[in-house]
């Protein structure tokens, strides 16, 4: 009588699970946007500029044209279980700038995007390092604040070059965020953080160790080996930290508010941030230059759910 219990309780959990994991299939994103955007078959082989505007022209054509902007997305317990079924592998391995079929952006699922271009001074390092005309930026929060879930910012930068890959690189502020100041420059992001304390950011932090054993770092070797031009670097020089230090640190409300809507403020031509590179050793800290945008920044679908940035895992 107790084994027919046990298995009856045992089948019955599994097809809660089951339904749990439909449940969040449908719930997190909707199927439609799993759908990897068309593009040129040509794609990868065009000009780093030409690839930029093919995918402005995404991003132009689902813009969110009025405000309120879309809520931003909740990440609890149903979301957390949906990363888990990823293959967060693939956030490595692909190499595309589409956004892969079934692919689902669980955090930093809402943002803006801007055409920006990489003024480098200091062209002591390599790759695109010795400057980029043509790159796209997205900024975004890791999740939606509140609760134990402080203000998260982030970015993710995407240099196009011509006729190979892009060079992306992701930075954060850290893994639990900055508290309840929603003033999105207020501290300088990096692609090395340190292990958030919270019980959420090393639920995270055992996530994301099946794709690296170094979660909390993004190496950006990457970008110093091909330049913009697409040309492979002979004799690279490759920095391991990279800096996104803010110049508008005091320009907007610390107060709650849709930190997106301070993005949309910011015009074309701003400095935005200062790029700073620290050697291996970490020995040598130098300023490069600055990210300068080239258009206003854009709320947009595809730049949501179609827009796809690659992180190079340490290993």
């Amino acid at each position: 009588m107790k084994k027919n219990i046990l298995k009856i309780s045992l089948i019955g959990f599994v097809v809660v699970c089951a339904g749990v994991y439909t449940f969040i299939n449908e719930l997190v994103e909707p199927p439609a946007l799993r759908t990897p955007a068309s593009h040129p078959a040509n794609y990868e082989s065009l000009k780093g500029c030409e690839k930029q505007n093919v995918l402005w022209q995404k991003i132009q054509e689902t813009r969110v044209t009025t405000l309120p902007l879309p809520e931003l997305r909740k990440f609890g317990f149903f979301q957390f279980l949906a990363m888990t079924r990823q293959e967060l592998e693939i956030k490595g391995q692909n190499i595309s700038d589409f956004a892969p079929t079934g692919w689902k952006k669980l955090i930093h699922s809402r943002g803006a995007v801007a055409k920006v271009k990489l003024d480098i001074t200091d062209k002591h390092y390599s790759g695109v390092f010795s400057g980029a005309e043509c790159a796209l930026l997205r900024l975004s929060l890791t999740f939606k604040p509140g609760g134990s879930k402080g203000v998260a910012p982030g970015l993710a930068l995407k240099v196009l070059r011509d006729g190979t890959h892009s060079a992306n690189i992701s930075a954060l502020y850290g893994i639990d965020g900055q508290g309840e100041d929603f003033n999105f420059f207020r501290n300088t992001l990096s692609n090395i953080v340190d292990p958030g304390k919270t019980f959420g950011a090393k639920m995270m932090h055992n996530l994301f160790e099946k794709a690296s054993p170094f979660p909390e770092e993004i190496k950006i070797e990457d970008m110093a080996l091909i330049d913009a031009a697409g040309k492979q670097v002979t004799n690279p020089v490759i920095p391991r930290r990279i800096f996104f230090v803010p110049t508008m640190t005091n320009q907007f409300l610390s107060s709650e508010h849709d930190v997106r809507e301070d993005f949309l403020k910011i015009p074309a031509g701003t400095a935005l941030y200062e790029i700073h590179l620290a050697s291996p050793d970490g020995k040598d800290l130098r300023k490069v230059g600055h990210i300068v945008t080239a258009s206003e920044f854009t709320s947009s679908e595809f730049g949501d759910s179609g827009l796809f940035f690659r992180h190079q895992f340490k290993y």
